[in-house]
């Protein structure tokens, strides 16, 4: 059973980077406006149905959009009771990643984004599912966590709510996914985020030394 499932999950990546592909192959070649369902389907030997098992929309077949998803390798390495802005912040880019293909297709996206970056826009939707994915995970986390539940007399948390402080830390560790956004659209791989992601906190915490 467990190898159909392979098999079935292995078909439909293998569809979905087809789709994926033709649909951004032809944006560059024919423009924006070159791209519809049907003939991105015959260039991806799938139906114009199959297409829209995938994908909602052209715009999200050439940029390589998915919804996110929070995947229990994520949960494993998230520790709540570690440094939680730099915690949640990984944690908010391994989602983030989740939206798009792996790194095989990074140089493609990264010329779809040069081509049209008025696409962009539709990426921001994505990240804001994402932060509502990361949002529900830090709040219910947080609120069991040791450093929540033993907080000390004097803590500055004691004065605020559980959902609130959470809120805090997702909205400061999104600007840092702006920050990593930035610097990588032309090379959107893993280790070239993950290491703007590490500048970025650096940089966060040298500006927050001078201004607080």
């Amino acid at each position: 059973m467990s190898q159909l499932l392979s098999l079935r999950d292995r078909k439909r990546a293998e569809t979905w980077a087809a789709l994926h592909a033709a649909a951004a192959n032809r944006a560059l070649s024919e423009g924006i406006e070159g791209v519809t369902v049907e003939v991105v389907a015959e260039e991806a030997g799938v139906s114009a149905r199959t297409f829209f098992n995938y994908f909602p929309c052209k715009e999200d077949a050439v940029l390589g959009l998915k919804e996110p998803s929070v995947e229990p390798e994520m949960l494993a390495a998230f520790d709540i009771e570690g440094d939680l802005l730099a915690e949640v912040s990984r944690l908010m880019l391994a989602v983030v990643r989740s939206i798009q293909g792996g790194d095989d297709s990074a140089e493609l996206r990264g010329r779809i984004y040069e081509a049209y970056p008025q696409l962009r826009h539709r990426r921001y939707q994505y990240i804001l599912k994402v932060e509502q994915l990361v949002l529900e995970t830090v709040t219910s986390q947080l609120a069991e966590s040791r450093r929540w539940r033993e907080r000390p007399p004097g803590s500055a948390w004691l004065g605020h709510d559980v959902d609130d402080v959470a809120f805090t830390i997702v909205l400061t560790a999104s600007t840092r996914m702006r920050h990593v956004m930035q610097k990588t659209w032309s090379n959107p791989t893993a280790t070239a985020q993950f290491t703007a992601l590490d500048r970025g906190l650096e940089l966060l915490r040298d500006v927050f030394k001078e201004l607080l």
